[in-house]
């Protein structure tokens, strides 16, 4: 199998999402470190990847982002996150947040 280029994406860290109950200390996680660092703002969600759990990756990724926006939001942040999603590998679908500046450099547009 080939390994999207973005496997290789420059992040703060990687965060393994597996069920409903991780999202929340997951979501405070990223606002914290988008808080802090918005310029060098970079995160990998990984989502469960196979034949009966894209339904649950979508409704995990889909709670995710909602509750990652409301709590910026709530914190008086205004959102300026890229995202993109990929294959990761066999097991992951791979979804990057991270500002545009991290996109542009990576991308060699900077």
């Amino acid at each position: 199998m080939m390994t999207s280029k973005y496997a290789g994406f420059p992040v703060i860290d990687t965060i393994d999402l597996r069920d409903a109950a991780d999202i929340r200390l997951a979501v405070d996680k990223v606002a914290d470190a988008y808080e802090k660092r918005q310029d060098e703002f970079s995160f990998r969600i990984l989502l469960p990847r196979g034949e009966k759990l894209t339904g649950k990756a979508k409704k995990l990724g889909m709670t995710f982002q909602g509750e990652f926006i409301l709590t910026i939001r709530k914190r008086g942040l205004v959102p300026q996150v890229r995202d993109l999603r990929y294959v990761h590998d066999e097991e992951h679908y791979g979804w990057l947040l991270a500002s545009p500046k991290i996109f542009e450099k990576f991308e060699g547009r900077a």
